[in-house]
This record gives C-alpha cells, structure tokens and sequence, in this order.
C-alpha cells in the first residue's frame, strides 16, 4: 500500500512540476496560435497551428496570461523589424488575437495606390514603392480559383486585383507607438487600412514574431471523422520556419 502511495505521490509531483515549466514556457517564451483565416495566404493557410516567439519584442501586459491591469508599458524592449509577421491584440478588443505582416514603422507614412505599398519613412523626403515582381500563380482551394502571386520586398503575397476597396487609400501618418500591418493575401483582410477596424496597432498589443508551423490540417479535416487526421496533414508545412 505504502508502494501505492509513494508511486502517486510521485507522479503528482512530476505532472505538478510539468505543468509549471509549461506555464512558465507560455508565459515567456512560446505560444501556440492557430489561423483561423485566410488573410495571410499565400504564407500562411487556414488550419496552419504556429508557435509564437514571445521575447523578440519584449513583453507588455498582453504577453501575459489574464492581461495583467497593473502592468503598463512595455519590459526588455526591441523593435519589430518591417516584414515580420506578428501576432498581436486587436486594438479595442483585447481577447482577439490577429495575424498580420509589419508595413509600416512608427512616424512614417503609408499609402496605397493600385494595389501597390508606398512609404516615407522618418528620414527619407519622398515616398519609396515597395517592389512587386510577378510570381506565378497561386490555387487556392477555398475558392477553386488561381491567384496571382507576387514576391513583395522578399515575400510573397497575392493580387486578386488592382481596382479592390483597399487598392487605393488615403495617406495614413503612423503615430508615435504604433505600427501599420497588412496581411499577405491584400484583398481579402482585415487590416490597418481600416481605420475604423484594425487601424494603428499600439506596441503594447504586440504578442510575438510568428516563430514557425509545428502542425497543419488541410480545410476538408473533421473532428467528427478523427480517424482520418493522417490524410489531412499537410506533411509539406510541418516544422516550416516563417520568413
């Protein structure tokens, strides 16, 4: 009986210790999302689970579990570089986490005109075009349709057309604090060209760089069918680092 006691004692103490270093590894190293979306294809699909690398960027209130209300501003800082993908807190609505792609720096200026990514930065005394060069095309599987894929500034994104709602905006000047984000898949996201939706993103929203995909299922997996999980994997995107 004694033996009994001792080996569930033992494995309490091991889950209990477990549980911990997982904790503590949430907190403050990684975290995993899952896209929900397709706003970031071609780079990222729908069904796609990411971990998330917390300590690029320092930590705010958001990078802890619950918020954490006493806590303001942000701890062991470093800026987010243009063209990392990060996840961060909806502005406004804090329990929503987005994915986007980092456009614009705070104190530049970003506009969009025919499809294309224009930005002044701080020091510069004119406005830069991001450069477009045609990659082949894209079949996206949700619709059943190929897109035009371009590689944009060394990443890829796609171009349903140059005529869509957000192919031309306003000038926007990016506060102090704050970042301009934009998702891959420019036609059909939700972003920092809406104003009145994402808008400018405060850095304590930031939650982490997207780090790499540790599991894929494709959008024709069904829980309620589980036995057939190994042909819905996409073996392809396992393990795949996020550029």
């Amino acid at each position: 009986m004694s033996k009994i006691k001792s080996s569930l004692i033992s494995n309490f103490k091991a889950l209990f210790w477990a549980l911990i270093i997982a904790g503590v590894i949430r907190t403050f190293a990684i975290e995993p999302f899952k896209i929900p979306s397709g706003s970031m294809k071609p780079n990222l699909l729908v069904g796609d689970f990411l971990f998330v690398s917390k300590w690029d960027y320092g930590y705010s209130r958001y990078s802890f579990p619950f918020g954490l209300p006493p806590f303001k501003g942000k701890i062991f800082e470093s800026s987010p570089k243009r063209g990392d993908i990060i996840v961060f807190k909806l502005p406004g609505q804090e329990n929503i986490n987005y994915v986007k792609r980092l456009i614009g720096l705070p104190g530049e200026k970003v506009k969009v005109l025919n499809g294309k990514v224009y930005i002044k930065t701080i020091n510069s005394s004119d406005f830069e075009l991001l450069e477009q060069v045609e990659d082949g095309l894209f079949f996206d599987d949700q619709y059943g349709t190929d897109i035009q894929q371009l590689i944009e500034n060394e990443y890829k994104i796609l171009n349903i057309t140059n005529d869509g709602p957000l192919d031309y905006t306003p000038e926007y000047e990016i506060p102090k604090d704050k970042f301009f984000f934009m998702g891959d898949n420019r036609d059909n996201s939700s972003d920092s060209r809406i104003l009145s939706g994402v808008g400018f993103v405060p850095k304590v929203n930031i939650v982490g760089k997207v780090w790499f995909i540790w599991f894929s299922v494709d959008t024709d997996f069904s829980l309620s069918k589980f036995w057939n999980l190994p042909f819905h994997i996409r073996y392809d995107r396992l393990f795949k680092v996020i550029k």
